[in-house]
């Protein structure tokens, strides 16, 4: 069980509408280094780092979370092994797309968030007549093949 305060000060949040008087946030008592991800090579958002405040806000100002750990995934290997990583401890596990859910379903408190966003790859297949494209890879389904494939574009 992971016991923590509302915040890293000890004091109650209003729920998001004002930040919390003391701008810590309200961390569980993990401390994830980059060795309890072994073989992991995207990147690892702590709420030490600069970046995290900015990392855990979802496009609703409404949502006011504060994951342990931010992971953004280079491949589908590093999202195996931040599932695990979270599973392995008993972690909430949030996955963030385009952070567009209303609901703020891509974050979650004490917990794993896996931000999605930097897998932007996209591979064509002349011969199996494919596109794959990472889920962060933006207006795949609306961008046009190219124009060597023959192929005529999404919707024709």
């Amino acid at each position: 069980m992971i016991e923590v305060a509302d915040n890293a000060c000890g004091n109650a949040h209003d729920g998001g509408h004002q930040p919390p008087v003391c701008m810590e946030s309200p961390m569980t008592d993990v401390d994830v280094s980059r060795t309890d991800l072994d073989g992991f090579t995207g990147a690892v958002i702590r709420p030490q780092d600069a970046g995290y405040p900015a990392a855990r806000r979802v496009w609703n100002g409404m949502i006011d979370r504060y994951p342990s750990m931010i992971v953004r995934p280079e491949s589908s290997d590093d999202v195996a092994i931040a599932v695990t990583f979270a599973r392995d401890r008993g972690l909430p596990l949030a996955i963030r797309g385009g952070g567009h859910n209303v609901a703020g379903s891509g974050v979650c408190d004490r917990g794993v968030v896996i931000d999605l966003r930097e897998l932007r790859g996209v591979a064509v297949d002349p011969v199996a007549r494919t596109v794959t494209g990472g889920v962060g890879a933006p207006g795949v389904s609306s961008t046009p093949p190219p124009p060597s494939t023959g192929w005529p574009p999404p919707g024709a």
